[in-house]
């Protein structure tokens, strides 16, 4: 990986080693041929010829080019990320997405109470591969699906019991989503059966 692809990543929280799985090593020397420098992304980089995983990532990095912009230049502008983290270019749909979450700030208030929460897993994810964004209601679930194209019947749903200070931040929207920390513990969880996730998406 050139040295500004890693201090892309870095600064912006997306975790590198994870996209590396969802890219193929023609889409990596695409983006070390086509990427060296802020400059490159107003230089047609974008590209729909390379698989669906590396198109949403150029898009992502074309749209959000003025708010990169700021964070390489200014690192202590963690609101930022919050920006990029809840980019409408960002479908449910592309698992090839995640975030450092360690890298963002705490901005939940805990109280000490225990959250009831759900969340749409991707294809494969278990109980030991749970993802960090999850929703408050049935009714956020179901916009998620919606907004993501998502057929709820057909990918793992999970039910939670969570302490609120598993919490890291909060973000309004019509998904009711909050979002766990890094390495999140929870109370209880359980995985929908088809009956439920039918109940819930029908």
């Amino acid at each position: 990986m050139n040295p500004f692809l890693e201090e892309l990543f870095d600064k912006t929280a997306i975790d590198a080693k994870y996209l590396e799985s969802y890219l193929s090593p023609n889409q990596w020397q695409y983006l070390e041929s086509n990427l060296q420098s802020i400059e490159d992304l107003d230089n047609n980089l974008y590209t729909d010829n390379e698989g669906e995983n590396l198109e949403v990532l150029l898009q992502f990095l074309v749209c959000h080019k003025d708010d990169i912009t700021v964070i390489l230049r200014e690192p202590s502008r963690k609101e930022i990320l919050m920006v990029l983290y809840t980019s409408s270019v960002i479908s449910g749909n592309y698992d090839c997405f995640r975030f450092d979450l360690s890298k963002f700030e705490k901005t939940y208030n805990s109280i000490g109470q225990i959250l009831t929460l759900y969340r749409i897993g991707r294809k494969d994810e278990d109980m030991k591969s749970l993802g960090n964004s999850w929703s408050k209601s049935i009714s956020g679930l179901r916009s998620y699906a919606q907004s993501s194209s998502i057929d709820g019947v057909n990918r793992p749903v999970f039910e939670a019991r969570i302490n609120d200070s598993e919490v890291l931040f909060e973000i309004t929207s019509q998904e009711d989503e909050i979002v766990l920390k890094n390495d999140f513990r929870h109370v209880e969880c359980e995985i929908l059966d088809t009956k439920q996730q039918q109940q819930i998406f029908s």
